[in-house]
């Protein structure tokens, strides 16, 4: 079944995540990076959902699972390691019309969880539709060494460059873009040559990094 993919916007939005293992604290975890309003239940954690939970990081509701527990819940993750339980919350996630992620059973979850990669805003992700996390895991790693901490930066100063062209012709801001964004910047800057990355956006846009709104040293 092929799927269609997304990314969702989390911020402040009330997510659930039943189970408190180690796979639940790597869905927690997940989450909290895109600044969800996150509830875990269980009556087990892990030591590091233990420790964020007694830092209030998240809310604890130290028991199993309970019908009603989902409600205004905006994304529920399913993580326990019993089967039943796992298909209750599906069930329940259905009626209220709450999109979840049954982790050992993709066949009744709503989505899968792709592998992610993260520089900053720039955001690679690899799915094989729940079939191969393993793969996932492993194209990830393979792309980790392709898109390095330089395309955080890439990506800050396209997002300048947007902002400050956005009152030039359609025309006009559509080749900017693309010139930037088809550059050599971040090759240069991944190679620390930064001086080299800023004479290459000017010759681009006629603008340094400064004049952009950005201080790179």
């Amino acid at each position: 079944m092929k799927q269609y993919p997304v990314n969702l916007n989390l911020e402040g939005k009330k997510c659930i995540v039943v189970g408190g293992g180690r796979v639940a604290q790597r869905k927690v975890l997940g989450l909290m990076e895109c600044g969800a309003d996150l509830v875990v239940i269980s009556p087990k954690l892990s030591p590091k959902l233990r420790e964020l939970s007694n830092k209030k990081v998240i809310q604890y509701i130290n028991r199993s699972y309970r019908r009603g527990d989902l409600k205004r819940a905006h994304l529920v993750i399913a993580s326990t390691n019993i089967p039943d339980v796992n298909r209750q919350v599906a069930r329940e996630a259905a009626e209220l019309g709450v999109l979840v992620n049954v982790v050992s059973a993709p066949g009744i979850s709503d989505f899968t969880v792709p592998g992610v990669l993260r520089r900053g805003e720039f955001t690679i992700t690899v799915s094989t539709s729940g079939k191969s996390p393993a793969l996932s895991r492993r194209l990830r790693v393979e792309l980790e060494s392709a898109f390095g901490e330089e395309y955080e930066v890439f990506t800050q100063i396209l997002g300048k460059i947007r902002i400050k062209f956005q009152n030039i012709s359609p025309e006009n801001r559509k080749l900017v873009y693309t010139q930037v964004a088809m550059s050599s910047i971040p090759m240069l800057l991944r190679e620390k040559r930064v001086k080299e990355a800023e004479k290459e956006l000017k010759r681009i846009t006629g603008l340094g990094f400064a004049e952009i709104g950005l201080s790179l040293r």
